[in-house]
């Protein structure tokens, strides 16, 4: 046997100055007159279990009693060992009292076997017997039917989720909900640096590319400026082998000259006595005067013509020699010319051969510097930048790529959730619908309960249709229908919704109001059926009707007020 209440104790709590409200396992049914403190137990043991409905809207310091200051409440809950185990394993005891304090001046607090806790330590407690003090249906207080006819769908549904435990799917995905929108905000957020960053990325690229093809121009420049230097070199060196060549011719010249000197100069000496010869012959008149003169005269003719040539060929030497000097000094100037240009082109680096003319590469070095002036100014930080932004941008792209994953996976999880959550509520609501339409044969009715906008989880809502005494179903809302028909029909819907909750405990406060006698009876006999079907539930009923049929093994009590003071007295 799970956990049920043993006993509820009221002091100072609405009409009771001191009540002890005796519980059994099965079914108990409290009831009395209107105003006599019935729906004061079902809210005492609400207050004592720390149920937040009971805290809305209202002053728990208002539930005490005139005149008094303080006010407690206690519910005794059975611990009785189940097959050697306890409900509540925390406590030897075979009971386990659970209290609230209310003070006149707002103060509130929990005591648990008399040792003060905290609320969530009694909802800890709660939960190991399956007994959740907010769920509608465990605990359904007065007016609470009413109310429900005033939900939209979206509402009903709500209600529906919390009592049943589908909550916490509900939760699931609100939770992915809000993942999914956190992570579409960072990916909105991560793009949007992204596509600053692409921005600054593509202007520091620009620089970046500009920067590498004037380092490129500049290599040229440097390449182009060696090779004018090697070129220079390489025109001077060809004008010093010219006039290399040019001294050599003249120096033949000389060579040729001085060989010609020599030869006139041997031949106007072996001249010279040819003539004292022949001049001699004529003083001896060894030989004939006349011829003599003629051939002396010849020979001083030609002596003439050799010495003349003598004097033209020294002549041209002296000019060839100064020639040669002159080219000599041109030949000194220009080696020490070419050895300043060949040192001027090793500054440049190593001596490379070329084919082309000097104007030629003068000519393309202006082009070259004319494409790094069009470059414009470069940034000096040009390179750390690229580097840095680059840098940036990958590890933006990479950051933009987790979070689109982590938003693919975000919303795959979220249909996941969708997805079960869909097949837990049409698996319930089609079971719930079903007893809903056999608990609605007792009156002669019939109906459905229907799941609208289930594609749609935000919108998603639960609509009851019933139709008594043989009309077609219509829209259970709270203007088509009477009271009374309406109480029947959602209390069906709720009764049928309450075989789904796994509670050791279930609590109905005035089901009946607005209920004409036969529909009362139908459903407090459904009520009854369902305590004897569920031993193992505790089933707390409040009526303020008459008990037509009484329950062979029910608990009933009676509560009055005498002299402003709830009383109590056990029918059977």
């Amino acid at each position: 046997m799970p956990a049920t209440i043993k006993e509820v104790i009221l002091e100072n709590f609405m009409s009771h100055r001191y009540s002890r409200i005796p519980l059994k396992p099965g079914l108990n049914i409290i009831t009395g007159p209107n105003g006599s403190g019935k729906s004061s137990i079902l809210l005492g043991i609400s207050v004592a279990l720390g149920q937040t409905y009971t805290e809305r809207g209202r002053k728990l310091s208002d539930l005490i009693r005139r005149g008094e200051d303080i006010a407690r409440v206690t519910v005794v809950l059975d611990n009785s060992p189940v097959r050697t185990r306890r409900p509540l394993p925390w406590f030897r005891s075979d009971e386990v009292y659970f209290t609230r304090y209310i003070r006149g001046d707002g103060q509130y607090w929990h005591e648990v076997n008399g040792r003060s806790v905290p609320k969530v330590e009694v909802y800890r407690y709660l939960s190991r017997i399956g007994l959740n003090p907010d769920n509608m249906l465990i605990i359904m207080h007065q007016n609470m039917v009413e109310e429900f006819a005033f939900l939209s769908p979206q509402e009903k549904l709500r209600v529906v989720e919390d009592a049943v435990g589908l909550r916490g799917y509900r939760s699931r995905i609100l939770s992915a909900l809000a993942k999914l929108e956190h992570t579409k905000k960072e990916e909105e957020k991560v793009r949007e640096m992204l596509a600053k960053a692409e921005d600054a990325l593509s202007y520091w690229k620009e620089m970046y590319d500009r920067y590498i093809k004037k380092i490129e121009l500049e290599e040229k420049i440097k390449l182009l400026k060696r090779e004018r230097a090697w070129v220079i070199v390489r025109d001077k060196e060809g004008e010093l082998k010219d006039l290399l060549s040019e001294i050599e011719g003249i120096r033949r010249e000389i060579e040729d000259e001085k060989l010609v000197l020599t030869d006139k100069t041997k031949h106007i000496e072996k001249l010279k006595p040819e003539i004292s010869k022949v001049e001699d012959s004529i003083v001896r008149e060894i030989v004939d005067l006349r011829k003599g003169i003629s051939l002396l005269r010849n020979m001083w003719l030609e002596y003439a013509n050799l010495l003349a040539d003598i004097k033209l060929v020294r002549f041209k030497l002296s000019l060839l020699e100064r020639e040669l000097e002159h080219y000599l000094k041109d030949e000194r100037k220009l080696r020490n010319r070419l050895k300043e240009l060949i040192r001027k082109a090793q500054e440049f680096g190593g001596r490379i051969e070329s084919t082309r003319d000097l104007r030629e590469i003068e000519e393309e070095i202006r082009a070259t510097e004319l494409s790094i002036a069009a470059l414009g100014d470069i940034p000096e930080n040009v390179v750390d930048a690229f580097k840095k932004y680059s840098s940036a941008f990958e590890e933006l792209s990479r950051r933009a790529e987790e979070v689109a994953q982590n938003r693919r996976r975000t919303l795959e999880e979220l249909e996941r959730r969708v997805n079960i959550w869909r097949q837990k509520l049409v698996s319930l609501i089609s079971k719930v619908a079903e007893t809903y339409r056999q608990f609605l044969q007792s009156f002669d009715a019939i109906g459905d309960v229907r799941i609208i906008n289930l594609e749609d989880f935000s919108n998603t809502g639960l609509e009851l249709t019933v139709g008594f005494r043989g009309l077609k179903p219509s829209l259970l809302d709270p203007y088509t229908l009477s009271g009374g028909e309406r109480t029947t029909a959602i209390m069906c819907f709720l009764l049928a919704l309450q075989s789904y909750i796994k509670s050791p405990i279930r609590a109905i406060d005035e089901f009946d109001v607005h209920m004409d006698p036969n529909n009362r009876e139908a459903i407090l006999d459904i009520v009854i059926k369902l305590a004897e079907e569920n031993k193992n539930i505790q089933y707390i009923l409040i009526t303020p009707g008459p008990i037509n049929r009484m329950p062979r093994e029910a608990n009933i009590l009676l509560v009055q007020k005498v002299k402003a003071s709830s009383t109590l007295s056990l029918i059977r």
